[in-house]
């Protein structure tokens, strides 16, 4: 008895490339029981839970706010909000179609629209607190070391070994890691994603809109936001305004001040005014959405001992990515129970 106790109490390592919600979510639920290793190429956790500041502005210029549905991630919610993390984004929310509103309504606690406190990057913030991660590291390779997997990175560092590893990334880039021979492979070099930029524009002063947000259905711009409207926020007036994943798509590769053109031409044609931008900012997001609900099966090789999450494998929503990381974290617990 006391042989299989030890057993079924040893340890694992487990590498987790990417720290974005997926990540995070996933190294969280193992780390209670497991020797958890983070890698992620930037100097921060959070991936589109993005935050830029300049000037003395601030902007959250990836995901804009997140709902919650599934028991598991109610209960996590709920939580954030005892711990003062995230608050309820009350707004004045439109629809905008071809220049005209046709939509109003309030944002309230009813399905509520929730957004971390200050800036969006804060719930990252919380959720790595405690865990093991290499920032600006960028993973370039995976190679085998007889059971065991080893990680080096661009700088040609060598980590490991490890006993499993999760690789929380966009598709493209999770394909060119993993091994031809994995299921895994074929899953996630023919999953489809969509592109989106971000115009920011740092105000002269405040503007009102009639709204704080809104949904836009034209053929450059998808969402529009007044970033003083949001639970905490204490920078400089400014705006966000997110391209539709068609038009990004299609201009992808264009130059940025052509993109700044066309987004701003756009977005002053909806407010129906010149707006005076001290300050103009804009990111390209390579890989901000999946299309549709994609196929999430599979998301594990137990003989080679790997595995993905993220928001791409079932829809591009903050819920849909920590319930990817909490689920693969479960399984890849099962595995080693099995072993």
């Amino acid at each position: 008895m006391a042989a299989a106790h030890l057993v079924a109490m040893k340890q694992h390592s487990v590498a987790i490339i990417g720290a974005g919600v997926a990540g995070l979510t996933a190294a969280r639920q193992l780390a209670a029981t497991q020797r958890i290793t983070l890698f992620d190429k930037s100097r921060g956790p959070g991936g589109r839970l993005a935050n830029r500041r300049r000037a003395g502005y601030i902007f959250d210029f990836g995901a804009q706010f997140f709902t919650a549905r599934d028991p598991r991630f109610v209960a996590e919610v709920a939580s954030l909000r005892a711990a003062g993390v995230v608050e309820p984004w009350r707004c004045r929310f439109a629809e905008i179609e071809d220049g005209e509103v046709v939509a109003r309504r309030m944002w309230g606690d009813e399905h509520a629209h929730f957004v971390a406190l200050e800036r969006m990057s804060a719930l990252a913030a919380h959720w790595a607190e405690g865990l093991d991660i290499r920032y600006s590291t960028l993973i370039t390779s995976l190679r085998q070391d007889s059971t065991c997997w080893l990680l080096e990175s661009e700088e040609g560092e060598i980590f490991g070994p490890f006993d499993f590893v999760i690789l929380a990334l966009p598709a493209a880039q999770a394909a060119a890691l993993l091994p031809d021979a994995s299921p895994l492979w074929a899953r996630a070099s023919t999953a489809a994603m969509l592109g989106c930029y971000a115009l920011m524009l740092g105000l002269n002063a405040p503007i009102d809109l009639s709204f704080d947000a809104a949904l836009v259905r034209c053929g450059v711009l998808s969402w529009l936001s007044v970033s003083q409207s949001r639970p905490g926020h204490q920078g400089l007036p400014s705006l966000v305004a997110l391209s539709s994943n068609v038009w990004a798509e299609n201009h992808m590769e264009d130059p940025s001040d052509q993109v700044i053109q066309a987004m701003r031409e756009e977005l002053e044609r909806f407010v129906n005014q010149p707006l005076q931008a001290v300050h103009v900012d804009l990111h390209r997001w390579r890989y901000a959405n999946c299309p549709a609900s994609q196929d999430i099966t599979p998301a594990l090789d137990a003989s080679l001992r790997l595995a993905i999450c993220g928001d791409w494998l079932h829809h591009g929503r903050v819920e849909a990515a920590y319930l990817t990381g909490y689920d693969i974290a479960f399984e890849v617990m099962a595995v080693f129970g099995a072993g």
